[in-house]
This record gives C-alpha cells, structure tokens and sequence, in this order.
C-alpha cells in the first residue's frame, strides 16, 4: 500500500520535522505499507512564509489550494493508494474528494474521530491564532460544534519554525503544549488533539500519550491509520467517496486540470 503524505510546508526550511516524520512513519504504518512525504514546493519565485500563506484568505487559496490539486494529481500518477490532506486548515477538501479515485483522508476529520472514539468532549490545541480560524471552519463544516470543548492557543505563540529548530531539546516546548492541553482540560476537554502537525510529530516522538489521566492524540499516526482503513475498506467493501456528495469531473475537465 502507497500512502501519499502532503503536507504545507516546505521542508526545505524544516529539516528536523522532516525526519521525525519520516521516523514516525516507520513507526506506526503497517507491514507493506510505504508513506511517501511531500510538501509545498516554492511558490512566486520565492518561499513564502507561514503567516504570508495562512495569514492571509487570498495568498492561502492562490498558494495552498493548486498545490493540493497538483499533489493529488501526481499522487493518483505516482500509483498512491491513499492521500492525506496533512494539515489541520484542511484545504479545499470538498474540492480534493470531488477530484480523488482514491481515498483523501483529512488530518483534522481524522483526529477528531479517533478522539471521538475516546470521548465525548474533544479539545483542540494549537501554535497560533491564524489556525484557529481554520479549525473553526472545520468544526462548522463537519458539525462537531456539540462535542468540541474548545480551541486553545499555547502561551507564548511558537512558529513551526521555531519549532523545528528546537527538535533536539523539545522541554520547554512540550511544557508549554502541557500547559496548554490543561487549559483545554479545565475547559471541559476529556481528549486533546494537537492540532499542529508539527506539534503532533514532537509530543509523540516524545512518548506525550496523556496529560493527568487525559488522551493525547497522535496527530501523525492517526491520518496514516485512518489511511489504511479508508484503502481496506474500498478493497474489501467496495467503500468510496460517494458520487452523491463528490461529483467527479469529466475526463476533458480533469486535463484541465493538470495545468492548474
């Protein structure tokens, strides 16, 4: 099995996150089954930056959502099995299911059913304000607002850069994720996600399974897994995005495509 892994980031300036999820992978993937990573390739000429990207509704929509065409595009070529949607604002994921003959797994659908599976009450715990508003619009499109406790910031707001650069000595940093995760617990939270990907990758290579009794979500495992059960189940069941819900293009209309 061939797991297509895409992420938004550019990896060339996140080398650390880089390995470790490519460790993870090794990890928690199953016997046969090969997660290929990919992430957002230079855009304009230039790398933009995090908060250029997501802090902004136009730059994100002209940056993020052809990447995640093209890479889906390539990943269906490459003979994938399976593609992740490796990024908790989840781009155009109606678009991606409307596009895919193979399954697309979100990393936010993911964790939250798995959490889900749990408990009752789901937390969110994230780096920055600009993920905020795009886990909000998660809540709203797949109509978690009754089980989800709430969204919560770490203190001292930390970017995947500076992150990436702690990989070696993650203490202070896996703190303030504790602190944050507490916070998430006193506001009714039974489970917590990380909802970063390069948060999730260091609380689990850090062996960060709970928090006073709470279950900590591994964020990285969980879209593999779900993967690998969304590929068996079309196998064996005959389970697919549902053409009721994702038309699919034309064949003329899917060559346009590829230019996109």
């Amino acid at each position: 099995m061939k797991i297509w892994y895409q992420s938004t980031l550019n990896f060339a300036h996140h080398p650390n996150y880089e390995k470790a999820l490519a460790a993870h992978f090794k990890r928690v993937a199953s016997p046969g089954t090969e997660v290929v990573l990919n992430g957002r390739k230079t855009a304009f000429g230039s790398d933009l930056g995090g908060d250029d990207v997501f802090g902004s509704a136009i730059m994100y929509h002209t940056v993020v959502a052809p990447a995640f065409v093209r890479s889906l595009l390539a990943a269906e070529k490459a003979g994938a099995d399976a593609f992740v949607v490796a990024s908790f604002s989840e781009p155009i994921l109606t678009e991606l299911r409307a596009l895919a003959n193979i399954p697309v797994i979100s990393m936010t659908e993911a964790c939250f059913m798995a959490a889900a599976m749990s408990a009752p009450k789901v937390g969110f715990v994230t780096l920055n304000k600009f993920v905020v508003t795009f886990i909000e619009k998660s809540v709203s499109l797949h109509k978690w607002k009754d089980r989800v406790s709430g969204i919560h910031l770490i203190e001292g707001e930390v970017s995947e850069a500076e992150l990436d650069a702690k990989f070696p000595a993650p203490g202070p940093y896996l703190e303030r994720l504790v602190n944050g995760a507490r916070k998430s617990i006193a506001a009714g939270a039974q489970v917590v996600i990380p909802a970063e990907g390069v948060l999730g990758v260091m609380a689990a290579e850090n062996g960060l399974r709970e928090i006073d009794g709470v279950p900590v979500v591994d964020a990285i495992a969980t879209p593999i897994l779900f993967a690998e059960l969304a590929v068996a189940l079309k196998d064996r069941t005959g389970l697919a995005q549902s053409r009721a819900a994702y038309r699919l293009p034309s064949a003329e209309a899917r060559e346009l495509l590829a230019g996109y």
